[in-house]
């Protein structure tokens, strides 16, 4: 599919799917000569990049210290 058709799969601008390419993150195939080729993302493309793409839930946060008083700061 053409990049304009990924992009609208996904939900995304062009821009953003040739961003993903150029980063390595999203594979395509080019048709032509070289770098100037015409780019094609094959749908198990998008697949796998959508596989590596979801989310995990994050690890909770470490507890922080007890918070001090401030030394220069005394009770009365």
């Amino acid at each position: 599919m053409t990049v304009k058709a990924a992009a609208e799969r996904l939900e995304v601008s062009a821009s953003t799917i040739y961003a993903l390419v150029a980063a390595g993150r999203l594979r395509c195939v080019r048709i032509g000569l070289g770098r100037k080729g015409a780019i094609r993302i094959l749908d198990e493309h998008l697949e796998e990049y959508l596989r590596g793409s979801e989310s995990r839930p994050a690890p909770a946060p470490p507890p922080s210290p007890p918070r001090r008083g401030f030394k220069h700061l005394r009770p009365r």
